[in-house]
């Protein structure tokens, strides 16, 4: 397992019950996990991240992944998922 899934997995321990949610940033020092915080008013079962999260993770290096956990769910991509990972295209 890689730093940055390690980084991902303690992440989203921490959170649940709420989904974790964060960014894989490549910088020049290497790929990075930056976790953000779950603003959603329903963190248990969505997640939304802050601008100014997004443009700290931006201002770090190229964001590659945007990751978010589904507590007690199953490890693949919901269908909620991938109609907003489509429609963010």
């Amino acid at each position: 397992m890689t730093e940055t899934e390690s980084a991902i997995l303690a992440h989203a321990r921490r959170c649940a019950p709420a989904e974790s949610c964060g960014f894989v940033v490549r910088t020049p020092e290497g790929e990075r996990y930056f976790p953000c915080v779950n603003i959603s008013g329903e963190p248990e079962a969505y997640f939304r991240m802050s601008p100014e999260d997004w443009l700290r993770a931006e201002m770090q290096g190229e964001i590659v992944a945007l990751v978010h956990s589904h507590p007690g769910g199953l490890p693949w991509l919901s269908e909620t998922d991938r109609r907003l990972q489509v429609q963010s295209d």
